[in-house]
């Protein structure tokens, strides 16, 4: 099991790999939700030379290092590197983030790392969710060879038992409610390039094998999402069972228009695992007028947050207007929270965001 004990031990760099143990077959599993209290926190230090350029890599490095400072003020964090970058790695995120040496090559650790769950006898587990480098993209860089078995790693670092899903997916992918209810998305699951020939429902019945979901909720998803195909956290989070927020866009040129409005109306006709409407909350993404000067694979998501232990870590994008209001309101459907917005500009021209950079391990 992974203690808080056994993640400060990574901080001080005593753990030991003790190499992946299989699951038990037939065990049940269940997904805690990202509100559930974290023993800490993972991300991984940029190391996507030739993807970037230095200067781009340099940016995001210190955007990681913000997000990484904020979220340490409510968990422990550890900042995966490589053993070339361990050094600038603690000197940019400083002495409260931990860094553990780690091959790796990009920042995604949402999509790279297992996805840690509890099993029938309540000890931990982690699913891979085989990562097949979002339906082989970028076949032009191998660096990303070395994050097709991150997970596996990761695990093994631990010793937590390792389930390999039978399906190809990715933990931006989900979200949970933690009552049963689990979203994702068509363009994503059912893209012939992470899951070709399987149907709907034998995509759903491993998210349901894996996460203890007895409820899946299909939204569209994006078409014009070509990095992720439409992760569903660009696009709809839980607040809690019952309540979720949903990005939209009010600006009819914004390519994802027409998708953010689809998925909103589907999830506000929707019913949970409980057979109740689920109260949808709508979010007015950034303005492209607005901001500043924006990639075609910009990620202009605010619900691309990352929910920590009495802190959400959230980004701004330089629509002043919008910034506050997206504060304003999670922190008044997050009561007691304090919010904390970061800039991660840098790191959203790459088609993701904090998020997609950050892996909660729960507290069992």
């Amino acid at each position: 099991m992974l203690t808080r004990r056994a993640f400060n031990m990574l901080l001080a760099g005593t753990v030991a790999s003790v190499g992946v143990r299989p699951a038990f077959a037939g065990t049940s599993y269940k997904m805690p939700p990202e509100s559930r209290w974290h023993v800490g926190c993972i991300m991984a230090f940029s190391a996507a030379h030739g993807l970037y350029t230095p200067d781009q890599i340099e940016r995001i490095r210190r955007e990681q290092a913000a997000v990484a400072k904020a979220i340490a003020g409510f968990e422990p964090v550890i900042m995966l590197a490589n053993a070339e970058d361990a050094a600038l790695a603690q000197e940019y995120c400083g002495e409260n983030v931990g860094v553990a040496e780690m091959a790796h090559y990009d920042v995604w650790t949402r999509d790279t790392l297992p996805t840690f769950v509890v099993d029938g006898e309540g000890q931990m587990a982690a699913v891979s969710w085989n990562f097949n480098v979002w339906g082989e993209k970028f076949p032009d860089f191998p660096g990303y060879d070395a994050d097709r078995d991150l997970a596996d790693r990761v695990a093994g670092l631990y010793g937590i038992p390792m389930v390999h899903a039978d399906i190809v997916a990715e933990g931006g992918a989900i979200e949970v409610d933690g009552a049963g209810t689990l979203l994702t998305t068509e363009t994503c699951l059912l893209n012939d390039n992470r899951n070709p020939g399987m149907s709907r429902e034998d995509v759903e019945a491993e998210l349901t094998r894996l996460t203890g979901a007895g409820t899946v909720i299909w939204l569209h998803g994006s078409e014009a999402d070509t990095v992720t195909d439409g992760h569903v956290d660009g696009i709809a989070r839980f607040v809690y069972p019952g309540l979720a927020i949903a990005e939209v866009s009010d600006d009819p040129a914004d390519p994802e228009y027409d998708d953010l409005m689809t998925c909103a109306e589907q999830l506000e006709k929707a019913k949970d695992a409980r057979g109740e409407a689920i109260e949808v909350v709508r979010l007015l993404r950034p303005r492209w007028d607005v901001m500043p000067e924006r990639g075609d694979d910009f990620a202009a998501s605010y619900v691309n947050c990352f929910v920590s232990n009495g802190g959400i870590v959230m980004p701004k994008f330089g629509d002043r207007e919008r910034d506050d209001a997206a504060r304003d309101l999670f922190a008044k459907l997050h009561p007691g929270f304090e919010i904390v917005q970061v800039d991660v500009s840098e790191i959203c021209e790459g088609g993701g965001g904090i998020h997609c950079n950050t892996q909660q391990v729960p507290a069992i």
